[in-house]
């Protein structure tokens, strides 16, 4: 190992990552998440999920009930705040509204805000 490869890992193990929850709401999913950490799917890639408030123990445990029918017991339900299911037509438009410039989901309320934040920097462009 040379040089610079030992800096650019002592900078990695140095480094400190803090993950910060927006409190926009307490809104979101819980997926199931097998032991090895992999999220339990279907085989077109759809995660076993469901809407929830977080720490909804009885949504947690319909999640738990259904990883059991489905073959998967061993795992615990893990909570993503302001995420939500959409179908295949939602995400069509939400591509769509993407490409065209505007934010993908009129529900994001992180976006939104985002958006409104710039906007009062650096004012409109149409």
């Amino acid at each position: 190992m040379d040089s610079f490869d030992k800096q650019l890992l002592s900078k990695v193990k140095n480094s400190r990552v803090k993950v910060i929850d927006e409190p926009f709401s307490n809104v979101g999913i819980y997926v199931w998440q097998l032991p090895s950490g992999k999220f339990f799917t279907d085989g077109e890639g759809n995660a076993l999920s469901i809407a929830s408030m977080k720490d909804d123990l009885s949504k947690q445990k319909e999640l738990s009930d259904a990883a059991k029918y489905y073959g998967e017991p061993e795992g615990k339900a893990v909570f993503f705040p302001n995420v939500r299911k959409i179908t295949d037509e939602e995400y069509s438009e939400q591509k769509d509204r993407m490409m065209q410039g505007y934010i993908p989901s009129e529900n994001d309320l992180g976006a939104l805000i985002a958006a409104k934040k710039t906007a009062e920097a650096f004012g409109y462009s149409d």
